[in-house]
């Protein structure tokens, strides 16, 4: 009998050296395991990664939890991807987890700032600190080309191609995507490399963009902080997050024509469903159009 325990060790170890997860990632897994285990008891074995006992599980989020439908979402894709894992190394014959569905999500409306909010002429470039040309840096990463926070932690300078104008990311799964600089980001691209240079950090072609006078990389924590004040420097009084750029970048792809599936491949999402939350957007645009042009609306 094997005590699923190492199972579950052995499938963070896989997740986090061979599948390259973001260490966020492997956390979030981290604590679903360790909230299964709880519910299967300290003696559970890997026979008792079974459906029913999933489908308990399950319920008992739901029920005396009651947790919301996006969580148990979460836990219940950490199970199904172990299943899966379980499934590659021929330790079961069927995924325990696949047969149970995932909750529905509720629809929900995503925030983003407007392309007023965001106009170049909000934010000053001269006489600032380097923490503020840092923040306008890393605004235009998220912003102008669509990265993801952490994204921009470990960016590394060989990851610039300056003559086509474009970056490659390294992203979620450990896939790779390429994406465009726009000219707002090469004007504070130069104004980013000399401000690390007269406060003396260090610029190397392997080394971190984001990088502090020892040469090491910033935390994603102090880019977000840099984001929050930044964005509450212009009056903005909703969530001030990197992911908020992240929405507002794809919000205004679509409401300026760019197609969904570009969308997608920008953001670097794996599935289409994922990109349609931003589909208000041109739902909105194409009312307004309806109201102006048809004879009878």
């Amino acid at each position: 009998m094997t005590p699923i325990s190492i199972d579950f060790k052995n499938f963070l170890d896989y997740i986090a050296n061979q599948r390259i997860y973001s260490p966020q990632t492997v956390k979030t897994y981290q604590k679903s395991l360790k909230k299964f285990s709880e519910h299967l008891g300290e003696d559970a074995q890997r026979l008792d990664f079974n459906t029913p006992k999933i489908r308990d599980f399950i319920w008992n989020l739901k029920t005396k939890e009651r947790l919301a439908s996006t969580t148990i979402a979460l836990h219940l894709a950490c199970l199904k991807s172990f299943g899966k894992y379980m499934l590659r190394s021929h330790f079961i014959e069927t995924n325990p987890a696949a047969q149970i569905p995932t909750p529905k999500k509720p629809t929900r409306l995503v925030s983003f700032l407007s392309q007023n909010d965001l106009s170049v002429d909000n934010f000053k470039h001269e006489l600032l600190s380097f923490q503020d040309q840092r923040a306008l840096f890393l605004l235009e990463l998220i912003y102008g080309s669509g990265l993801r926070i952490s994204e921009c932690a470990s960016l590394t300078w060989d990851r610039f191609d300056f003559k086509e104008l474009w970056i490659k990311v390294h992203g979620k799964g450990n896939k790779e995507r390429i994406v465009p600089i726009t000219h707002a980001l090469q004007k504070n691209l130069e104004l980013y490399r000399f401000s690390l240079l007269e406060n003396k950090h260090p610029i190397s072609l392997k080394g971190p963009v984001f990088v502090n006078k020892k040469g090491k990389a910033y935390s994603v924590r102090t880019l977000r902080a840099d984001i929050d004040k930044l964005l509450k420097s212009i009056g903005w009084e909703g969530k001030a997050s990197p992911h908020v750029l992240r929405h507002s970048f794809a919000t205004h792809l679509l409401e300026n024509g760019a197609d969904l599936l570009s969308v997608k491949e920008m953001l670097g999402h794996s599935s289409l469903s994922t990109t349609q939350i931003y589909t208000h957007v041109s739902a909105k645009r194409l009312k307004k159009s309806f109201k102006k042009s048809h004879p009878r609306a």
